[in-house]
């Protein structure tokens, strides 16, 4: 019997019976994380296809050794995993959650992952940059995020919309398996990964939920738009809760109430944020010679030590990198 062709087989990056060789080239290609064998006798017959887009990538990993992986944080991607064979046990976002085939998980990259994988599991991955997945959301909000995105953990592909995320995401394997040079012309290529990312937003439950559906439906409160729109136009002043109250007309309880259900986060917290990404583009379209002191100050952050910490939390980067880009 002929066995079955693996996913990407055109597309090898690396074959390897060494465990640590492995996971060291993983590193390179995800992030630092720890793995061990769970019975040190056992050989791996380890590999990773990989075959690199614009916003994503799409990836076949397989161990063929029972192992556990501790991967902290992925930080800079998402990862959708979809298993072809076996299963892997991961801990993430709070929950212990068996993915195999019917279903699929989706890891995010601030909340701490720890895996186990079967000795058969064989998974097709699509790796997806977190500044598109968080891009995409704040075009469909028309504002900001506050908070970085979080997925629940689990996909159910009995019924819609798992199916279709699954769909979607299988199609682009077999696409490229049918034609890769199909998806290797960028315009093609971005609208489907946009899609994909969309679905991903608006099917699977996520922190932003609710207030995406919210913008999708024009269902946002007046008096929440009232406030919205008042501190997009006062960003870089002295924006107390007070005037906020006195703008969106309703009593201070209400505005929060609103802000946390809709938006996500309190009217303060939202400020700080959405100023904190006013610097970051400051900083990246500065022409004329500046300092980061200078436009932090502008945009009202005071304390430059804890702002630069704070930067670098959001952005992966302290503001004097991203200054000299």
């Amino acid at each position: 019997m002929i066995a079955p062709q693996l996913p990407l087989s055109s597309r090898v990056a690396m074959v390897s019976t060494d465990l640590a060789e492995f996971s060291s080239y993983l590193a390179g290609s995800y992030c630092s994380h720890r793995t061990y064998l769970r019975d040190r006798d056992h050989r791996v017959d380890a590999r990773h296809h990989r075959v690199p887009l614009a916003k994503l990538s799409l990836n076949y990993l397989q161990y063929g050794a029972e192992v556990h992986i501790d991967a902290g944080l992925f930080e800079t991607f998402f990862m959708l995993e979809l298993p072809l064979s076996g299963w892997t046990d991961l801990e993430h976002c709070g929950r212990a959650v068996r993915n195999q085939v019917g279903t699929a998980t989706i890891v995010s990259p601030t909340e701490w992952v720890r895996s186990v994988w079967s000795a058969d599991c064989g998974q097709r991955m699509v790796k997806i940059s977190r500044s598109a997945v968080e891009k995409c959301a704040a075009d469909m909000l028309g504002r900001g995020l506050t908070q970085p995105v979080v997925f629940e953990p689990l996909i159910e592909l009995d019924g819609e919309p798992g199916r279709s995320i699954a769909r979607l995401a299988n199609f682009l394997f077999d696409q490229y398996e049918m034609d890769p040079g199909l998806l290797g012309e960028r315009r093609v290529s971005n609208e489907i990964e946009s899609a994909l990312i969309s679905l991903l937003l608006l099917g699977q439950p996520n922190n932003y939920s609710e207030a995406l559906r919210a913008s999708a439906t024009g269902a946002l409160p007046r008096h929440v738009k009232r406030a919205l729109s008042y501190i997009e136009h006062n960003l870089r002043e002295d924006i107390t809760m007070e005037a906020l109250v006195a703008v969106a007309d309703v009593s201070a309880r209400a505005l929060y109430t609103g802000f946390e259900r809709f938006v996500g986060t309190p009217p303060l917290l939202y400020i700080r944020n959405r100023r904190m990404e006013g610097v970051r583009e400051a900083l990246l379209e500065a022409s004329a010679p500046t300092t980061v002191s200078e436009l932090a100050l502008e945009w009202g952050f005071t304390h430059l030590g804890r702002f630069s910490a704070e930067y670098r939390r959001r952005f992966q980067e302290l503001p004097s990198e991203t200054l000299r880009r």
